[in-house]
């Protein structure tokens, strides 16, 4: 399965949805994904082999988008009566799109959910075909499908209601954050707990996509950097932060999206980080899923970004408690200064923070409750 949602924030509208793609079919070949590598003779999910990523995701014109759970051939079927529909109407209207589905006698509520956003006389409107109310609020409204609707729902509902309430101009950054939020803890979860984590065992994960409506038109969020680093206060009380274990780039380029994964490990003979599982995957969309690879070792994606989502684990009184920094950077050039510098290869590892970016997280870490720093977003 899968997980998908889409969501108004006031006037604003989003998408969101996992990678994965899971087979009943235990003996194919299990496919790599990004958040992690298993470990040699691991034997996967125990009823479901990984049979590949792809996109989810449709943006099918500037105001018009779709996300997809359930069956490949079913929802490949559903793409080329998108088209058809592009060809007959000037304008493709939630409705329009949903009749079109629920007419066709070839998609059952068994193998596809379905979540369109559309821009109807100026206002964004949600539709969806075989998918659920999520939750809601006087500034929000949600709808789920896929084995991760639970989760989705969840993580709403863990925000208070002041967050909701955002003026117009942080209407695309606070749900942009929002969702993005909510993928960096399944990632971290991924990352450590690997077949085990809550997110792959309902079989949805791996990377995620969101789509938000901006500057007149639906865009999927590029330049996403994701960091898991451990932090301990010292002796004097000074937040020490380390090198991250784990980073991920998220980017598009063209109709393709690339994830860049490395996993970063002290090496205490030659007293150095050094990088390990560097590889690099180019997901298409779902109608050409099959064109999805893999290489190793690849360094064309760098670890700066306009997102950050920047998970810090801090050992407090003998509890593991999990701080995330969720930002929005003007450019990659404000990311370099004002948060880290990067440099990944073979041979050599780099991470410097920005002494801003250390005083900024010394101060939440220190001033703020652990609910205040879980729902903090800013947009610097």
């Amino acid at each position: 399965m899968t997980l998908i949602s889409g969501y108004k924030l006031k006037d604003g509208g989003f998408l969101q949805a996992d990678i994965l793609l899971t087979s009943p079919n235990k003996g194919i070949r299990s496919s790599q994904i990004p958040s992690f590598k298993p470990e040699a003779g691991n034997l996967g999910l125990s009823t479901h082999a990984v049979a590949g990523l792809c996109q989810k995701i449709l943006v099918v014109n500037e105001h018009f988008a779709v996300a997809f759970a359930g069956d490949v051939p079913a929802i490949q079927g559903i793409v080329r009566l998108i088209e058809k529909l592009e060809d007959e109407h000037e304008l493709l209207t939630g409705k329009c799109f949903t009749d079109a589905v629920l007419a066709d006698e070839a998609i059952s509520s068994s193998e596809v959910q379905i979540i369109a956003l559309s821009v109807e006389g100026g206002e964004i409107h949600i539709t969806s075909v075989y998918a659920d109310y999520g939750d809601g609020n006087e500034h929000f409204e949600l709808w789920v499908g896929g084995s991760g609707a639970d989760h989705a729902i969840a993580h709403y509902q863990s925000y208070p209601l002041r967050m909701f309430d955002v003026c117009e101009e942080e209407i695309v950054v606070q749900g942009t954050c929002m969702a993005l939020d909510q993928f960096a803890m399944h990632l971290k979860n991924e990352f450590e707990q690997k077949f085990k984590s809550e997110s792959i065992s309902k079989l949805f994960g791996g990377g995620y996509e969101v789509v938000a409506f901006y500057d007149g038109r639906f865009r999927k969020i590029s330049d996403i950097v994701y960091a898991f680093a451990d932090a301990k206060f010292n002796t004097k009380g000074v937040l020490e932060i380390d090198c991250p274990r784990c980073l991920i780039k998220s980017e598009y380029v063209g109709a393709d999206l690339k994830i860049r994964s490395v996993e970063l490990e002290f090496d205490e003979e030659i007293d150095e980080w050094v990088s390990v599982n560097d590889r690099t995957f180019t997901i298409a969309p779902i109608s050409r899923y099959h064109e999805t690879k893999v290489e190793e070792g690849a360094c064309d994606l760098s670890f700066m970004g306009v997102f950050l989502c920047f998970l810090i684990s801090i050992k407090s009184e003998g509890a593991d408690v999990t701080i995330p920094v969720i930002r929005r950077y003007k450019s990659k050039t404000h990311f370099l200064y004002e948060a880290f510098t990067a440099t990944v290869h073979p041979d050599f590892v780099s991470v410097t923070y920005s002494d801003r970016f250390h005083d900024d997280i010394a101060i939440n870490v220190l001033g703020l409750s652990r609910e205040e720093k879980q729902f903090s977003f800013s947009n610097d």
